[in-house]
């Protein structure tokens, strides 16, 4: 079989992700939820009605900015929202009017058009004249929405945009400053090295329509550093070389509504706030809020397309060693005391994209998007179980004690774990005492009465005898083989396995201590078998972790796939048959249509965002809703409404 067949046929039966994302086409100032507004080409209906009102009609045919100092001027007289929202509108054609030729009267007219929307949606004297089911209220949103991606935009053509310092920008004859802000978020304004406009990128393989409508431009912030710097703060050791979070952009303009005089000459002062969608979800003073326009998927796809997980999965299966110094926690966000833990842990041949998928969609839901934080781990899946096992828990007691040390965090001692195929053994060997089951696979001896140097031995203990993790409660296992599969034993599992090249320090290791001591060990004992012998269906490995005593207290939950309906005994993902994959003594077990990629099938993510209520006491164990009803998707007005607890920013 050659390579390429092998990575075919592989892909096909572990139902690995393919998340792409490629810069947008047509242009790309005008996002897709804005094609309302990139259509208007002249007043609308209503806006001509208020220009007529006011006897401006004419005068607006021939002298826009005249027209324009007229309608300030009523404004400010009498403040009104059809006056005010006709403003917003007759900006804003104005500003595309002379986007070609014309920047800096544009950039004006455009900061204008976002202020006056501005003042209609959030202006507290106007809320008589302007209801949600008023389609003009909509269109101040995306003349706010478009009008603020376009000075973005501006303001980028001349200089990066820095998050604690000013945008220097020309508007019209005047020299505008806007004062840049980055609100009430667990990411420092040092962590933002560029910022990107989501709307310049379209991401294929990853579901896009959750994303919340509202107000705002939502923002692509990257973050980058050197992982092998020296002197790297230890709360970062777990931070990617690159990381890409959103942001929605949010303009507050003064207003000129109550400014004596004629304020048109004067410069807009202007606040460009920065905000943590992952904290914030609605803008506005309670009783007045909207919600923020976000797009949490775009950065995640940005995140890690631009990695090399892809060659890291294979290069990591047939030469571990050599890249298991990567094995490692990897986070999404800074550390966020008094949110729960959620450790992802991918399965053979695999890597972190597998969990993308689910992490796009559980980030959505409110009640974990609160409570909970997500770190996803990493490692060459060629290397022995043994060694995984160890790195993982390594990887774990680390990450308490650097973020943890003195225990007074309660969330992190109620971590869940969510396993993948090989991912779901490794998070077993987390919960349970392995006594000395691993030990007496080889050896009829005590682990006591052998002799070798202090050091080899110390690695031997490690690495077979372990204890559980306390602070690991939940363990969910997905499509997880815990009494083998007969893949290993396939076509493609001979030649993976002939492929993989055995830690040259274990063999070092194991033969010394062959050597110390000729009659301790078995003839097996010259190597660990390989990630993929280990899956063999009578692998006395997997029935040693199967014999080992789970920790009091830690739940199970298991999520099998099944390729088509038939007796539950029979079933297969088409990797793992079900007699496998099920596990007594779990607390739940859910049975979704699904091939072996069973972590990105929606029924097993819905399964899993029910579990995780329940580790918050928010679901009821027994919830026996249909699985087939589709999840209720909010309102901008609704999400407003049920985030209305939230505190406002500030002004």
């Amino acid at each position: 079989m050659s390579i390429a067949h092998l990575v075919l046929t592989a892909s096909t039966l572990l139902g690995w992700s393919d998340i792409t994302i490629q810069a947008a086409r047509g242009d790309r100032g005008l996002t897709a939820f804005q094609q309302s507004v990139a259509g208007i080409d002249r007043p609308s209906p209503r806006t001509l009605e208020t220009l007529r009102r006011y006897d401006l009609e004419k005068r607006y045919r021939k002298d826009v900015e005249h027209t324009l100092l007229s309608l300030e001027k009523l404004a400010r007289a009498q403040p009104s929202a059809e006056i005010v929202y006709a403003l917003a509108e007759l900006s804003w054609l104005d500003g595309c009017k002379n986007d070609r030729w014309r920047k800096a009267v544009a950039v004006g007219r455009y900061q204008d058009a976002v202020a006056y929307a501005y003042d209609y949606l959030f202006d507290p004297e106007l809320a008589g004249g302007r209801a949600p089911a008023d389609p003009r209220y909509r269109l101040a949103c995306e003349i706010y929405n478009a009008g603020l991606e376009r000075i973005i935009r501006a303001a980028q053509s001349k200089n990066p945009i820095d998050p604690q310092g000013k945008i220097k920008l020309k508007a019209g004859d005047r020299e505008q400053e806007l004062q840049v802000s980055l609100r009430d978020s667990p990411w420092k304004a040092a962590d933002i090295h560029k910022l990107l406009p989501t709307s310049d990128y379209e991401v294929g393989g990853l579901a896009t329509s959750r994303n919340q409508y509202g107000i705002g431009v939502p923002l692509i912030a990257v973050r980058e550093s050197d992982p092998k710097q020296a002197d790297r703060p230890a709360n970062e050791q777990f931070y990617p070389a690159e990381m890409a979070f959103p942001l929605t952009a949010f303009l507050v303009p003064d207003s000129r509504l109550r400014e004596p005089g004629e304020a048109v000459d004067q410069v807009r002062q202007c606040t460009l706030q920065l905000v943590d969608p992952i904290q914030y979800q609605v803008v506005g003073e309670p009783g007045n809020q909207i919600a923020l326009e976000i797009d949490l998927t775009t950065p995640l796809a940005y995140m890690w397309s631009n990695t090399d997980l892809e060659r890291f999965r294979w290069s990591g299966l047939i030469r571990p060693e050599q890249l298991l110094e990567r094995a490692n926690l990897l986070m999404i966000r800074p550390y966020e005391p008094g949110k729960i833990p959620v450790v992802m842990v991918h399965g053979l041949i695999s890597s972190p994209l597998a969990w993308i998928p689910m992490l796009n969609e559980l980030q959505r839901d409110p009640d974990i998007r609160d409570r909970y934080q997500f770190f996803l781990y990493m490692y060459p899946t060629g290397v022995p179980l043994p060694i995984a096992a160890a790195n993982l828990r390594d990887a774990l007691a680390q990450a308490k004690a650097t973020y943890d040390p003195d225990g007074r965090d309660p969330a992190f001692d109620r971590m869940v774990l969510l396993g993948h195929s090989m991912g779901g053994l490794l998070s077993h060997c987390m919960v349970v005492s392995s006594g000395e089951q691993l030990w007496q696979l080889n050896s009829d001896q005590t682990f006591d009465d052998i002799l070798g140097p202090p050091d080899v031995l110390a690695q031997l203990r490690k690495l077979l005898f372990f204890e559980p993790l306390p602070f690991v409660k939940r363990v969910v296992f997905l499509a997880t083989p815990h009494r083998g599969s007969d893949l290993s034993r396939s076509v493609i599992g001979r030649v993976s396995t002939n492929l993989i090249s055995d830690p040259d320090y274990i063999h070092k290791l194991l033969s010394q201590l062959v050597k110390d001591n000729p009659d301790a060990f078995n003839r097996r004992f010259r190597r660990f078998p390989s990630s993929i012998e280990t899956l063999a269906t009578d692998s006395p490995i997997l029935m040693a972790i199967l014999d080992m005593q789970p920790a009091a207290g830690v739940v199970f939950h298991s999520i099998i796939g099944s390729i088509r309906p038939d007796d539950r005994r029979q079933t297969t993902d088409g990797v793992v048959p079900y007699r496998s994959s099920h596990l007594e003594g779990a607390a739940s077990e859910k049975i979704v249509r699904s091939d072996h990629g069973v972590q990105k099938d929606a029924l097993a993510i819905r399964e899993v965002r029910r579990i995780l209520q329940e580790h918050l006491g928010l679901a009821d164990p027994a919830d026996s809703r249909d699985p087939a009803e589709p999840p209720a998707v909010a309102s901008p007005a609704s999400a407003a409404d049920a985030l209305s607890d939230l505190p406002a920013l500030p002004r």
